[in-house]
């Protein structure tokens, strides 16, 4: 008896898995099939710089430095609008709070929008708030209103476990904090950080779980630790080679980061994504791959989809260059080291 019992379950359990299999068939899942070698997004003008994924959407929210304004991007190219408010100059730095159900962008004004307004061009500084479930506007962080005088550009932003934002300023020495109530304070202001008059200083920023941020300085090269302590000491990362520039930063693990380099002076050394690990929390890192993107893409930020690397090429160099006729596509393209 016993053995006629595990021979019906077993053809039990066979049917099961057999009718699974067939539904599956039927019903092709995006986890079920190879992700694309790239998402382009063919809006000509556009000229995204900060992206992200959405897990739970399957989409990519990505920005315009160009048109002030937010799209909706799914793995097979369907794109939407998200957000286009008349206060969006130039949106760079973009990241996901899941925990608070917000998407948050930094807002501001290089100078190459078709917003831009000469009297905020170096000077706008702010972080907006959305809603991720209706695209509703939540509130605006001027961050100006904490800094000395002087020139600001909202870079790029990251977020701790408890909401705390974190904003570079690349116009100045500055990393602001703002909290989950949208009080926003000076967390550093350092002559390390300084760049010269026209140049982009400090640029990535991501929050570690040991409770510190790593920080990029885009015209040194350099990466920086910045204590969230009481002092908040700062140290820089010694690097095992050069990256020339830094721009979007990503954790993969709390020992494994990942670069994204970009050309905007025409200087003589290649665009690239870099993974730099390290193994004694972040005093020094060492480069162990590095992926060299086609000329003048401009690799800017990066994020995963399952355990794929994707970088956004904003071919930002073409715009800041005044290059005509405008570029007509950018690919979120995958990473392979």
């Amino acid at each position: 008896m016993k053995r006629i019992k595990k021979l019906s379950i077993g053809i039990i359990t066979g049917l099961i898995v057999f009718l699974n299999s067939c539904s599956e068939d039927d019903n092709p899942s995006r986890d079920d099939t190879k992700l694309p070698d790239s998402i382009v997004i063919n809006e000509s003008d556009y000229y995204p710089e900060g992206i992200v994924y959405d897990e739970s959407e399957k989409v990519f929210y990505v920005g315009s430095i160009r048109k002030g304004k937010i799209i909706k991007i799914d793995l097979n190219g369907n794109q939407e609008t998200f957000a286009e408010d008349e206060t969006l100059v130039s949106v760079l730095g973009t990241i996901i709070d899941k925990t608070n159900n917000r998407l948050i962008v930094c807002n501001t004004n290089p100078g190459v929008s078709v917003k831009s307004n000469p009297a905020t061009i170096g000077q706008l500084a702010e972080i907006v708030m959305y809603d991720l479930s209706n695209g509703d506007k939540i509130g605006t962080v001027d961050l100006t209103e904490v800094a000395p005088q002087g020139g600001h550009l909202a870079n790029d932003l990251t977020v701790d476990t408890e909401g705390n934002i974190y904003v570079t300023d690349s116009f100045s020495s500055i990393i602001y904090k703002v909290d989950l109530l949208g009080n926003a304070t000076v967390l550093v202001n350092d002559t390390l950080f300084s760049a010269p008059e026209g140049l982009f200083g400090l640029n990535g920023i991501i929050y570690h779980p040991d409770n510190y941020l790593i920080v990029g300085k885009y015209d040194e090269g350099k990466l920086f630790k910045v204590s969230l302590g009481a002092m908040n000491d700062i140290t820089e990362i010694g690097l095992s080679g050069p990256v020339n520039t830094v721009d979007g930063l990503l954790l993969t693990d709390d020992n494994t980061l990942i670069l994204a380099s970009n050309n905007i002076t025409g200087a003589d050394f290649k665009e690239a994504v870099y993974e730099i690990t390290t193994t004694n929390n972040w005093e020094t890192g060492t480069i162990q791959n590095i992926f060299f993107t086609p000329p003048e893409t401009f690799p800017t930020t990066l994020d995963f989809v399952d355990e794929s690397l994707y970088v956004i090429y904003s071919s930002l160099s073409s715009l800041f260059g005044g290059v005509s006729p405008a570029v007509e596509e950018f690919p979120i393209q995958k990473v392979s080291f």
